[in-house]
């Protein structure tokens, strides 16, 4: 072989090398050292590091559907990262004093590389007080298998009233003599609850009469 096609051979692998490069940097590749594993001629992959901050970022002991908390609480915001753990999470504890004014608080959770989620904040409202409840008996003196109504009579100043009622909803009985105690409740918007206790004679008609 003469020198001259000694030469163009020399080219010829180098053109195709220079091509084979440009191949692999154009789909993003790069090379990874080490010897190919036993069996099936592979190298080993290098392991991918995630770039991306937590996601999915939550309160855990948040106040409840109506944005109140009716005792102290604490709170911790969490967050989800495929990529790799989770470092810390912010929390705190609700301010507990009765208020109507709404408090806004922030937080996030850093993952083992350092990067935050961004900031989330959720608001709450504070109802330690339990609602007030009065109830009475219409009438108060009702004749056997007359009717009566049990009235509970609830009252809320701060978070109001969510639900009320007397003798789990059911009409008052009046077919025995004597008297009767049915049992009312209220319970507010912060889900404090109050009971009360009413009590309903039941007399004969015709005693009334005589």
């Amino acid at each position: 072989m003469t020198d001259g096609r000694v030469r163009d051979a020399v080219h010829g692998v180098a053109w195709v090398a220079g091509l084979a490069a440009l191949a692999w940097a154009g789909l993003g590749l790069t090379a990874v050292q080490g010897a190919p594993r036993s069996g099936d001629g592979g190298v080993a992959a290098s392991s991918v590091v995630a770039t991306t901050p937590p996601s999915g970022l939550r309160v855990e002991g948040g106040p409840n559907a109506d944005g109140w908390y009716a005792a102290p609480a604490r709170y911790r915001w969490v967050a989800q990262h495929p990529g790799g753990g989770i470092a810390s999470c912010q929390g705190g504890s609700v301010v507990a004093v009765d208020s109507a004014v709404p408090r806004t608080v922030y937080g996030t959770c850093v993952d083992d590389a350092g990067r935050s989620a961004p900031y989330v904040g959720f608001s709450y409202r504070y109802d330690g007080t339990p609602p007030t409840l009065d109830p009475v008996a219409i009438p108060a003196v009702v004749p056997r298998h007359g009717v009566v109504l049990a009235v509970p009579r609830a009252a809320d100043a701060l978070s109001g009233v969510a639900r009320q009622g007397c003798n789990g909803g059911r009409a008052p009985n009046t077919r025995r003599l004597g008297p009767h105690t049915v049992t009312c409740f209220v319970r507010d918007r912060a889900g404090n609850l109050t009971t009360a206790r009413v009590t309903y004679l039941v007399v004969d008609q015709r005693l009334r009469q005589g």
